[in-house]
Parts: structure tokens; C-alpha cells; sequence
């Protein structure tokens, strides 16, 4: 499959990215503005997933009593319980571990939006993703470098300007895309 042949679909789905990116800009700047309160809200966040997920695993456990695994799926679920409550009960503790796996994210994030470039880099403004991605893996780098973070204000700071990033590259992009004209790479 080429891109040409998705022409529809990518011209109805680049408002969508347009509209998401700039969502994804302002939580950028909040990120930058309220570095500690992003911060603690991403360990929040995550630890309810993760919360919910255990509560998930519990109820999958008794609804598929019959079939093997039911004591795994118990013990995964109890597993999940117990990360959860630490995510939720200690905030510090849950900034760092996050600050961790988001460190690890956002250079799998950069190396596959390096592999992403090189899938559309005939395409006009494509460069946009090649800075998008080279900018998350600087940024991953930084995250990992700084672990464990003297202050949890860096992690906010970091994710923001990854968002921001992010949202620019997205823009652009979808507004390239929707001419669908193959060019060099600016």
C-alpha cells in the first residue's frame, strides 16, 4: 500500500491530527508552566490505569473460573493492586519510577519516529518528523541522564517540551500531507 491510495482517508484524518496536536501543544505548555503538578499528575494517572487494571485482571480471573490460570490471574491482579497502591499512597516514590519508564518511552518514541521519517522522507516537510525525532531522543537521553531526577520539576519541563515538539512535527506534517505532492525532504 502507498500513501497515495489512503488519499481520502488521510485528508479526513489530518483535522483530526490538526485539532489533536494543538490539544497536545497547550498540554505542552502546562507541562512547562506546572512542571511538579504535571509531574505528580502523570504518577496519579498512571497508577489508577494501573489500579483499574488490576480491578480488570480480578474480575477476568472469576468471570473465567473454569479455564486454567485462574490462581495466575489472581496472583497478576494482586501484583497490580499492590503497584497501584504504592503509585498512589507515595507520590515522590511514583514521580521517580515514572521518570524512568517515560525516560525509556521517549527514546523508543524518538527512534521510531527516526524509522517514521525515513518511511516519508520523499514527502515535502518531512524533515519536520526527522527533527520530532531527533528531539524526543535528545530529550530521552536528558531524562536518563538526570535519573534519578534532582527535582521532579525536570520531568514536567521534559515531557512539556516533548509534547510541544510533538504537536508542531504533527501539524506540519498533516498540512503537507493533504497536498500529497512526493518531493525531497526540505
Amino acid at each position: 500500500m502507498n500513501i497515495e491510495s489512503i488519499e481520502p482517508v488521510i485528508r479526513k484524518a489530518s483535522i483530526w491530527v490538526i485539532v489533536w496536536s494543538i490539544v497536545t501543544f497547550v498540554c505542552g505548555i502546562l507541562a512547562i508552566i506546572l512542571p511538579l503538578t504535571f509531574s505528580f499528575g502523570i504518577a496519579l494517572i498512571i497508577g489508577c490505569l494501573v489500579l483499574v487494571a488490576g480491578i480488570a485482571h480480578l474480575t477476568f480471573a472469576f468471570q473465567t473460573r473454569s479455564v486454567d490460570g485462574f490462581l495466575w490471574q489472581i496472583l497478576v491482579s494482586a501484583l497490580y493492586g499492590i503497584a497501584a497502591i504504592c503509585l498512589l499512597v507515595n507520590p515522590l516514590l511514583s514521580v521517580l519510577s515514572v521518570t524512568l519508564v517515560l525516560a525509556i518511552f521517549l527514546l523508543l518514541e524518538g527512534i521510531l519516529e527516526l524509522a517514521l521519517y525515513f518511511a516519508l522522507r520523499r514527502f515535502r516537510h518531512s524533515v519536520w518528523v526527522l527533527i520530532d525525532g531527533i528531539g524526543t531522543l535528545i530529550l530521552g537521553i536528558l531524562m536518563v541522564r538526570q535519573w534519578p531526577p534532582v527535582s521532579p520539576e525536570i520531568i514536567g519541563t521534559l515531557i512539556g517540551l516533548s509534547l510541544m515538539l510533538s504537536a508542531v512535527s504533527r501539524v506540519v506534517l498533516s498540512l503537507a500531507v493533504r497536498t500529497l505532492n512526493p518531493a525531497l525532504a526540505d
